[in-house]
């Protein structure tokens, strides 16, 4: 069987890049076509053989991954590009820019003592992402287009009063062939039902008053956001609480690098911190974030550590169902580009509230799984293209539906 997806290796480390060749190239249906220590070899291998996807790490001699993500995008727009990034400050801050100018994602290379228990994180993450790939490949061809570029006990328990304070502080296109098989398949692991078509849904019914606005997002979020929050004006008026996988560290650079962009304030979500109005909060990487309220009533941050939801830690659907339990109805969701399903749980939640939900269009997301799961269980009020996104969460926000 010709092996549908095809890798290319590229980090200046000659134990990484066997170490991955070698995790690669356990996988069903992968093939690992070449290695690379730096920019401009990968770059002359993929004019000779290209790949379906590149690993490529952040930090190189003579060409770096930024620089080489510049020119595959370039270059070769179809190639998807995932980058291989230390957790010391620095590379988090690099990644973030990485991510920005389109790579797909990225993989924190593993730090700890045991070889064995590194290799088996570099597996899961690297499962994961290669799906992503392989899903997106199908759906390219699909579309015959290039392309531009139990939660629930854990977040009752969390809400629970403290008992004392120290101070108030559109559509689905598969491909009906057996092979490649159909992006439904690869997408949601089941078949939907047949001639389902999701167009872009406008007012089926009207947002009440809006307190707060939770985002859920993953694969493809950065870019998301960077699309987004700097359109916001700087006296929007309630505060918005967001959820982005991503391991600890690199929240932080994503929530300094869209502050330095944008109107509103953007801040990694601290226990304690007073929820106020204009000010984002992105929950910080390995843990949940929650809405409660402290002795006097104010609206507050939680964090916890309790397990991972939907193999997510930060999940959305912890964020989503402690807004319901704490906002109610008065909640403007809104589900972005990323795979899996989290966030769909929450929004049902907040749905049955009266909260309103939008969520991003299948064309301008990275991954529809998110975005699509919500859509599909009915519970997306509006989709809504990225170029869209800010003025929309603005006018339903500011009380308008135009």
């Amino acid at each position: 069987m010709e092996r549908d997806i095809k890798i290319l290796v590229v980090d200046d480390t000659v134990t990484y890049r066997q170490i991955l060749s070698k995790i690669v190239s356990g996988f069903e249906n992968v093939e690992v076509i070449g290695v690379a220590s730096n920019g401009k070899l990968a770059l002359s291998k993929i004019e000779l053989n290209p790949p379906d996807l590149v690993l490529l790490d952040v930090f190189m001699p003579v060409m770096d991954g930024l620089e080489t993500l510049d020119r595959i995008r370039q270059q070769h727009p179809n190639i998807d590009v995932i980058m291989l990034s230390g957790v010391d400050k620095e590379n988090a801050n690099l990644t973030m820019k990485a991510l920005g100018a389109g790579a797909l994602d990225f993989i924190a290379k593993p730090k700890g003592d045991s070889p064995e228990k590194n290799a088996d994180e570099l597996r899961a993450a690297l499962s994961r992402l290669i799906l992503m790939a392989r899903t997106r490949k199908y759906s390219r061809q699909a579309r015959g287009i290039s392309v531009p570029d139990s939660a629930e006990t854990q977040v009752r328990a969390a809400l629970q009063p403290p008992r004392e304070a120290k101070g108030q502080p559109q559509g689905i296109a598969p491909a009906p062939a057996a092979k490649p098989p159909p992006l439904s398949e690869i997408l949601y692991r089941e078949k939907p039902p047949e001639k389902i078509v999701f167009e872009e849904k406008r007012i089926i019914r009207k947002a009440g008053k809006i307190d707060a606005v939770v985002i859920g997002v993953s694969t493809g979020g950065p870019n998301a956001l960077q699309e987004i929050i700097p359109r916001l004006d700087a006296d929007f008026p309630v505060p918005i609480l967001a959820v982005q996988h991503m391991p600890a560290m690199f929240t932080a650079s994503l929530a300094d690098r869209l502050n330095s962009i944008s109107d509103i304030r953007v801040i990694e979500a601290k226990e304690g911190n007073l929820i106020e109005k204009g000010v984002m909060y992105i929950a910080p990487g390995g843990r949940h974030t929650v809405v409660k309220r402290d002795r006097f009533s104010n609206k507050i941050i939680g964090l916890m550590d309790s397990p991972p939801v939907n193999s997510c830690r930060p999940s959305a659907d912890v964020l989503f169902l402690s807004a319901a339990m704490v906002y109610k109805g008065n909640v403007l969701a809104v589900i972005l580009t990323g795979m899996g399903n989290d966030g769909l749980s929450g929004t049902a939640a907040l749905r049955r509230e009266g909260a309103y939900i939008i969520v991003q269009d299948e064309k301008s997301s990275v991954i529809w799984g998110m975005p699509g799961s919500v859509v599909e269980a009915g519970q997306a009020d509006e989709i809504v293209p990225l170029d869209r996104m800010a003025a929309r969460i603005t006018g339903i926000v500011r009380g308008g539906q135009a």
